[in-house]
């Protein structure tokens, strides 16, 4: 480790009492501030309690899941009609969007894992396919 010189231990003092007087400023304008960053850190994981760990992964499932019914009956309802390809392009980005959540959110570990994102991946790819043929066609 390298040994300061008096010169640098100076302008480091000068340093760190700027930043001092910097921080006690900005804490007089704006009293709302927390007093460390402890103090910060503390308020965030309060927030994090308020939040359940894991609201994301299964409420975006229930959204998803929702999302994914009402393309199915929209599929089938719309059978018959001749936009086919809006119908199939919806149920398909649907299936994406649940194939991505299942594979990063519910499997972390092991081969089931790695099966999982081949899934998704390949499914990503074959709706941009499925997109460009109905598109340009």
């Amino acid at each position: 480790m390298k040994q300061l010189t008096d010169t640098e231990k100076q302008e480091l003092e000068t340093k760190i009492e700027k930043e001092k007087e910097r921080q006690q400023a900005l804490r007089e304008s704006n009293p709302d501030l927390p007093e460390s960053f402890e103090a910060a850190s503390a308020e965030t994981q309060g927030i994090r309690r308020l939040v359940p760990k894991y609201l994301w992964k299964y409420g975006f499932l229930v959204v998803i899941l929702c999302l994914l019914a009402f393309n199915v009956v929209l599929f089938f309802k719309g059978r018959d009609s001749s936009s086919e390809k809006a119908f199939n392009l919806n149920l398909m980005v649907a299936l994406m969007l649940l194939f991505n959540h299942i594979a990063y959110y519910f499997t972390t570990k092991g081969w089931k894992s790695w099966l999982m994102k081949t899934v998704a991946w390949v499914w990503i790819v074959l709706v941009f396919v499925y997109m460009y043929i109905s598109w340009v066609a």
